[in-house]
């Protein structure tokens, strides 16, 4: 019988630990240029510079609800068989100037939000008075607002202060201040480019699903699931086509990826005889930093770069199957992707909960589990999703988070602490519907 060649590539796995393979990579994260941006379209985006307040906030001393501003020593023995009866010398709404002063047995109606008037020092509330059942003639009948309900000038923001920093990420919050702040544009860093490259014979789009239905191909999910996830940590996905398992149609599409600030291949990250992702990389110049990570799912992940021109473009070599490309992208290339975007905050937050069942790990890795949140606890009872195998959708899709059962553990116990990586997306997945998630 004759000797056939060897099928399946050799590569020599680095196993690094999560935490060393986010240092890799995050050492290799800088961020990109600044643009100015009309306020409303920088939902999403990280500040580029230190803002500080252009006016003091509010401008003068206002009423913090409608009422009648008095002078408190005037009003401090007020009671229901006491009431004090002052004289109503005119009103002040929000937007006015402050007027005449309040002189003494006098009171000025007032609204929420208008200029404490000279002399007064207190607003009492309406319905601590009569509400001038005489008209011109107020009675009062508590003296609770004594010396309150006065907002004082600066309160907010003064002139000059620091207000927001250099990495902030813009919130529909963060848009209200800056529209305090008198600012039409803001100023922030530009949107990271990421090419998207799944990879397979076996993948269908839409138009070819029925050969899904025949048993004779896979949606191609990873494409639109990454490019909405790319979305959601505010950068700006580049499909790039499905390229199957030929080296020419590779060759095209990573050429294609030329431009992108960031690429990602997904599938072909192991060692079967079809994958052949790497090797047309280093037909480019590829630099690989590490393959192969202490995790599970996703372990078959790498990292490098690609010359290109002047500068290098990250690669981010994901696993095919949907949980393992999802989960090494929330915690590799989201970070890094933040962390080139000019934001201050590139990790998930993490929730402290309880295992509402025994939790198991493979021991020598760390293991991220899909589990579901019943917050009607506290604190909030972790459960599974359902069977946990990297090639499943649907018990991704119904995740809250991950729960980390860290390397070394083997199981966490029903009833005992895990902690849990939250899965919200950030403000920039409301404007994934702009991307083109066209992936044929």
């Amino acid at each position: 019988m004759k000797k056939q060649e060897p099928r399946f590539e050799v590569r020599s796995a680095d196993w690094l630990t999560l935490k060393q393979a986010q240092e890799v990579i995050l050492s290799s994260a800088q961020p990109l240029l600044s643009e100015k941006l009309p306020i409303q379209a920088c939902l999403g985006r990280s500040l580029s510079q230190d803002l500080v307040a252009r006016a003091t906030l509010p401008p003068w001393d206002n009423s913090a609800m409608d009422g009648y501003a008095v002078r408190g020593e005037e009003i401090s023995h007020a009671g229901p068989s006491t009431p004090v009866v002052l004289s109503v010398t005119g009103v002040v709404h929000a937007g006015d100037l402050p007027g005449s002063s309040v002189g003494e047995g006098e009171a000025i109606r007032i609204m929420t939000g208008a200029p404490i008037p000279p002399g007064a020092d207190s607003v009492i509330r309406v319905e601590d008075t009569d509400s001038e059942q005489t008209p011109g003639i107020v009675s009062v009948f508590k003296n609770r607002d004594e010396r309150r309900n006065i907002r004082p000038a600066g309160q907010d923001m003064q002139l000059g202060d620091q207000v927001l920093v250099a990495g902030t990420t813009v919130t529909s919050t963060t848009v209200g201040l800056l529209a305090a702040l008198g600012m039409e544009n803001v100023p922030v860093v530009k949107q990271p480019s990421v090419g998207i490259l799944p990879t397979g014979d076996e993948l269908r789009t839409p138009e070819r699903y029925k050969d899904v239905q025949r048993g004779e191909g896979i949606p191609e999910s990873n494409g639109p699931m990454l490019a909405a996830a790319v979305t959601g940590a505010s950068a700006m996905p580049l499909p790039l086509g499905i390229a199957s398992d030929d080296p020419e149609i590779l060759r095209e599409r990573i050429s294609k990826a030329t431009d992108a600030d960031v690429l990602i291949t997904i599938g072909g990250a192991s060692m079967g005889e079809a994958d052949l992702v790497k090797e047309i990389l280093e037909e480019f110049g590829f630099e690989q930093d590490f393959w192969r990570v202490r995790m599970r799912p996703g372990s078959p992940f790498g990292f490098g770069r690609l010359p290109r021109g002047d500068t290098y473009q990250p690669v981010f070599s994901l696993p095919g199957n949907p949980t393992s490309a999802f989960v090494t992208f929330e915690l590799f290339v989201r970070p890094f992707l933040l962390a080139m975007g000019g934001h201050k905050r590139i990790f998930r937050r993490t929730l402290r909960c309880q295992a509402a069942e025994p939790l198991k790990g493979p021991g020598e890795f760390s293991h991220f589990l899909r589990v579901w949140l019943d917050s009607s606890t506290v604190p909030p009872k972790a459960h599974i999703t359902g069977p946990q195998g990297s090639g499943l959708i649907t018990t991704l899709a119904d995740a809250d988070g991950l729960a980390v059962v860290s390397e070394n553990q083997t199981e966490i116990a029903e009833g005992d602490s895990v902690d849990v990586i939250l899965l919200a997306d950030t403000p920039g997945a409301e404007t994934y519907t702009k991307s083109d998630f066209s992936t044929g």
